[in-house]
């Protein structure tokens, strides 16, 4: 009964989601083209047009620009943050154009009409926050997100402040910070309100005009009153209504939902589907009959100073209680895109025998297309092979990235024929039968080197989303390799039989160690009827003796929450970090209840000033990380693959490079955030996710 109850709620979830695609437009105005969209935008922001009138009531704003004998308006809404922030609070909204606004709301209650710093004004002010905002010592640089259109401000060998693409800076420039766009937000609105408070003493409100002539403008709203800084652009740049992709992605995600999901999985894959059914009524049934456990005490004891656990004894625990074993390697860690992915595209470049890649999200942005680009053309000399999850791929196609891309880029309907268009590569796609999904993030090259994490290939996890991959050398390597080369020959044609083929097949011969650089690790994944991952985050917080950080944004199960909650309990220093804004609104609700429970008894929360996609677990001197995030589907559901080690060494590189400049660069809570009963019910409906 529960897991029919169950499967019927995925079930109207997912078509509900399908519909949704189909109804996925941001347009600028019915009836005009993107391309008209934008040159009407270009044409009404120029340097040489009337400057508008813009009002704000609220977190609703409206610009009226003079256009003939008329006016052309904009409408936009943005939602404000309720975690904590820093002396400003900042969001982002996207102005569309709305022929309803005949008038003026200058006479209306509510409306303050804002002061317009207009091009030439935002000139000077701009070269003044360039020379502020540029490090100091020569030879350093910083990178500012939204700011002079996501370039980079340094000081070249004279001292003299630049400004440069990011891609086009000499290598000789070190770059001492990437700012997230809400770092960013604030500290020009730091720098811009010192500039006005002086220019304009009795003014409060607003909104500078930011030409830009290698895109378009985009409009920074100043609210000094309310404390509020809001980055606006044109929805027209986000507008994916001329790509032609809306009604093929929904034929693609009903075909996936429906005739391959829960058609063609379960005629190739009769055995393993039934065990993944058979595994979600267990899992389903668990969730729900488990008693709940006391609640803890509210009284945090003082953190300890003594030893953490018995790494020894902890690994021989993990040899007892998981199944998985240790095995030689070297991990480095890759944070954020902008190390990640240049060398990812070093190591496809330098491939000379095999690329294999498996990915949840493939997406079809620009980012994504060139990597593709890339893989099709190396397929031509050397073994290609992709593997991706077909609706979390399809999903996150439909939706477009925060950031603008580029003017003239058209994604293609589907990223599956593309890949596979006038290339060697091969592409197959896990079916997620009974809504199943294949979440983990593997990287393979020439069987000697691996990443793996939370990033996946698109614009989200280059450009704009705080995340982590690990990149393994040495004998484990070939650990990974095996378990592609058996999930390759499953999503094959022949399914089960293919990959029980594979199995009996066995293992290639490993690599042998790296001299000098190797250290024991660990693989944990979440598998149909193994759950290793679990058994391992559950195990080392009940054994914590000093200290455990948790950074991941979708921290919903019951089970790990209670349990750092009963570490705190037993005087063990907890600390976790959440997404300030996180890309699934509801999650952000529940995460927000969530922190609240964290604070009354001792947790210590941070909050993120971006979305962080990062998942890692440090322990003592225990390191996790990896796809798997800390809810059910990642934790008894879905295909993770993580990493541990008990290096000492490693867990101090995770501790200073990940956690400490994290805790360094969020917003700590102190008081409890006011929540209310819709975020309540959300965070008891991501109990089951």
């Amino acid at each position: 009964m529960i897991t029919g109850r169950r499967t019927h709620w995925l079930a109207l979830a997912a078509i509900a989601s399908i519909f949704w695609l189909a109804g996925l437009k941001v347009r600028a105005n019915p009836g005009t083209t993107k391309q008209e969209s934008l040159d009407e935008w270009r044409s009404l922001t120029s340097p040489t047009a009337p400057a508008p009138r813009v009002f704000v009531k609220g977190d609703h704003l409206r610009f009226y620009f003079p256009a003939g004998d008329g006016i052309e308006a904009f409408d936009a809404h943005w939602s404000r943050l309720r975690v904590p922030t820093g002396p400003y609070k900042v969001s982002s909204a996207l102005l569309r154009w709305d022929q309803k606004l005949s008038r003026m709301p200058e006479h209306e209650h509510g409306w303050r009409e804002a002061t317009v710093i207009g091009a030439t004004e935002w000139r000077q002010l701009a070269t003044n926050l360039i020379s502020a905002l540029t490090p100091t010592t020569p030879g350093h640089g910083a990178f500012y997100q939204a700011f002079l259109a996501d370039r980079l401000v340094y000081r070249d060998p004279l001292g003299v402040p630049r400004v440069a693409a990011a891609t086009e800076h000499s290598r000789d420039v070190f770059i001492e910070h990437r700012f997230s766009l809400d770092e960013t937000l604030e500290l020009v609105a730091r720098q811009v309100e010192e500039h006005l408070s002086n220019s304009y003493p009795a003014e409060s409100l607003f909104l500078m005009m930011a030409p830009n002539i290698r895109s378009f403008t985009q409009p920074l709203l100043l609210d000094r009153q309310q404390r509020q800084c809001v980055l606006l652009a044109p929805a027209a740049l986000y507008d994916s209504t001329d790509r032609g992709a809306t009604l093929a992605t929904t034929a693609q995600g009903l075909s996936a939902l429906l005739p391959e999901s829960h058609g063609l999985a379960l005629l190739k894959c009769p055995i393993s589907s039934a065990a993944r059914l058979a595994d979600l009524a267990i899992a389903t049934l668990v969730k729900f009959v488990r008693m709940p456990l006391p609640k803890p005490s509210t009284q945090a004891p003082v953190l300890p100073a003594g030893p953490g656990m018995n790494l020894d004894a902890w690994e021989s625990w993990l040899d007892r209680y998981t199944g998985t074993r240790r095995e030689d390697g070297h991990l480095q860690l890759q944070i954020d895109g902008d190390r990640f992915f240049p060398r990812f595209r070093q190591a496809i470049a330098e491939a000379t025998n095999s690329i294999h890649v498996n990915v949840y999200i493939f997406d079809r942005d620009d980012v994504a297309v060139d990597f593709a680009d890339q893989l099709k053309a190396r397929s031509r000399q050397v073994d290609v092979k992709v593997i991706l999850d077909r609706m979390g791929s399809i999903g996150a196609g439909a939706s477009p990235p925060a950031t603008a891309m580029p003017e003239d880029f058209v994604a293609p309907s589907s990223i599956v024929s593309y890949l596979r268009h006038d290339s060697a590569l091969r592409v197959r796609t896990f079916l997620n039968p009974w809504f199943s999904s294949d979440h983990a993030k593997t990287i393979m090259v020439d069987g000697t080197r691996a990443w793996l994490g939370g990033m996946n290939i698109g614009r989200k996890y280059r450009y704009e989303w705080h995340d982590l991959m690990v990149e393994v050398t040495g004998p484990v390597v070939s650990s990974l390799e095996t378990e592609f080369r058996r999930e390759w020959a499953h999503a094959g044609p022949l399914g089960d039989l293919a990959y029980a083929a594979a199995v009996l097949g066995g293992s290639p011969k490993a690599a042998p160690p790296l001299p000098g650089s190797s250290m024991k690790v660990r693989l944990l994944p979440t598998k149909t009827a193994w759950k290793p991952f679990a058994t391992a985050v559950l195990g080392s917080i009940q054994q914590a003796q000093r200290f455990i950080y948790v950074e991941n944004p979708y921290l919903f199960d019951k089970r790990v929450i209670l349990e750092l909650v009963k570490a705190r309990s037993r005087g063990v220093d907890v600390r976790v970090v959440l997404p300030c804004v996180n890309d699934f609104k509801a999650a952000g609700r529940g995460n927000l209840v969530v922190a609240n429970y964290f604070l009354e008894h001792g947790v210590r929360v941070y909050f993120y000033p971006a979305m962080t996609h990062v998942k890692a677990l440090l322990v003592d001197d225990w390191s996790c990380l990896g796809s798997g995030n800390l809810n059910h589907l990642s934790l008894r559901v879905n295909h993770e693959q993580n990493i541990a080690t008990s290096d000492p060494g490693f867990a101090a590189r995770v501790r200073q490079e990940l956690f400490q400049e994290d805790f360094a660069r969020s917003y700590e809570l102190k008081e409890p955030v006011s929540v209310d009963w819709v975020d309540f019910l959300t965070d008891l409906a991501f109990e089951g996710f």
